[in-house]
C-alpha cells in the first residue's frame, strides 16, 4: 500500500493540508494506493488516471476508490473476488469490479466488524 520514495514525497508534500483523509486523483499511470490514517497523521488515497483500463471500465473507479479508502480506515486485502477488499497477493484485480450495474462490492463480515470496532 503505497511504499517507496514517491509515496514518501507525496505524504511529505501534503503533510500540511487541513484534512484527515486526502484523496488525490492522478493523471499518471501510478498504481492506486491507500496510506492508513493514524492519530496525528493523514490518511491518503491516490487514484491512477481513469481514462484507461481498468479504471475506465464501468463501475470500476467507484470500487477502487472505496477499496483504497478501506485501507485508509484499516482494512486489509482478502482473497474473495466477490468483495471490496480483494487484492494482492490474491489474483483479484480492479477489472473484477467491472459491471454494467453501478454498485459497490460488499465488505466481508470480518471487514464490517473491524470497521465498527475501530470507528464506533
Amino acid at each position: 500500500m503505497g511504499g517507496g520514495r514517491a509515496t514518501t514525497r507525496l505524504v511529505t508534500t501534503l503533510s500540511d493540508a487541513p484534512a484527515d483523509i486526502l484523496i488525490v486523483l492522478s493523471q499518471t499511470d501510478l498504481i492506486s494506493f491507500g496510506v492508513p490514517w493514524r492519530a496525528k497523521r493523514r490518511g491518503i488515497v491516490a487514484i491512477r488516471r481513469s481514462d484507461i483500463p481498468p479504471l475506465s471500465l464501468p463501475n470500476t473507479v467507484r470500487n477502487v476508490i472505496a477499496h483504497e479508502i478501506g485501507h485508509v480506515l484499516g482494512l486489509e486485502h482478502n482473497a474473495d473476488s466477490t468483495t471490496l477488499m480483494c487484492g494482492r497477493p490474491a489474483a483479484c484485480r480492479p477489472a473484477t469490479f467491472a459491471s454494467v450495474t453501478a454498485r459497490f462490492f460488499p465488505l466481508t463480515p470480518v471487514d464490517d466488524d473491524r470497521l465498527r470496532k475501530r470507528w464506533p
